[in-house]
């Protein structure tokens, strides 16, 4: 019997262009899903979305009616991983909105007995950072940020997983600060640029950001030490002071709506 399935994930998508609160997802998006039970391997097989429903590559369907089947998923479909371990390699250029968008992990998994109707909830593995900025066009007149670059605690991730138990991330490897380019956005008219980061701890001697301007190098340090967490987003309001001086202030830290709270795609 074929599966029935909806994909459900938090409403704040680095997939949409305006990163604000899209709950849909977008044209052309694919998933990877592996279906199987503890004594029948499965198979594999990815899902494209073409902006109403789901069409799939391969067989999706129960393996039989009675035993406990467990369904993982993950987001992009070019992700590689097995039953027990996935791996997750930081992309440093993420300048392109299809970089953006290839960088935000998405995992889900559910297991249980067949069923008509199933329900699996995705989540966001990795932060995200939105740079907000504002330069002085009397200093600058004419000009832009390019070259922003954004630190990442970490280079990567490897996540685990046991019989019957959900995919738990592991940075122990992966403890080497990495600048990422960061993609160009725009929200409510307000410049900015985002990047996806791997979650972990930044102190005040990292270099934050860097950018150049006008011709001239910036580098930015935080503030304050930061964890940078699982599925929330960070954002932040830079500003350009005089001609030399710039300002980094936190806007907001946190879950956005519909990281945390599952909602229908």
């Amino acid at each position: 019997q074929e599966i029935n399935a909806t994909f459900s994930v938090g409403g704040m998508q680095t997939r949409v262009n305006t990163l604000g609160d899209g709950k849909n997802w977008e044209d052309k998006d694919k998933l990877k899903v592996s279906i199987f039970t503890d004594y029948d391997s499965g198979s594999t097989t990815v899902l494209s979305f073409n902006g109403e429903t789901w069409s799939r590559s391969g067989s999706f369907r129960w393996l039989n009616g009675y035993e406990q089947h467990t369904i993982l998923a993950v987001y992009p479909s070019d992700t590689d991983f097995g039953k027990e371990n996935l791996q997750y390699d930081l992309q440093t250029d993420q300048s392109s909105e299809g970089n953006l968008k290839n960088a935000d992990l998405i995992t889900g998994y559910w297991h249980d007995v067949p069923r008509y109707d199933l329900r699996i909830p995705m989540q966001h593995r990795m932060s995200l950072v939105t740079i907000f900025y504002e330069i002085g066009a009397y200093d600058h007149p004419n000009k832009d940020i390019s070259n922003l670059r954004i630190c990442s605690p970490c280079n990567g991730a490897s996540f685990s997983r046991r019989s019957n138990t959900d995919w738990i991330m592991d940075t122990s490897n992966y403890k080497e600060p990495t600048l990422v380019y960061a993609c160009q956005t725009g929200d409510d008219g307000e410049k900015s640029f985002s990047a996806i980061i791997v979650p972990g701890s930044l102190d005040t001697s990292a270099d934050f950001l860097k950018f150049t301007l006008d011709g001239q190098d910036y580098t930015v340090k935080l503030k304050q030490k930061t964890d940078f967490l699982e599925g929330h987003r960070y954002t932040y309001s830079l500003k350009k002071i005089g001609r030399d001086k710039v300002e980094l202030a936190v806007r907001n830290q946190g879950v956005l709506p519909g990281w945390e709270n599952e909602e229908e795609l």
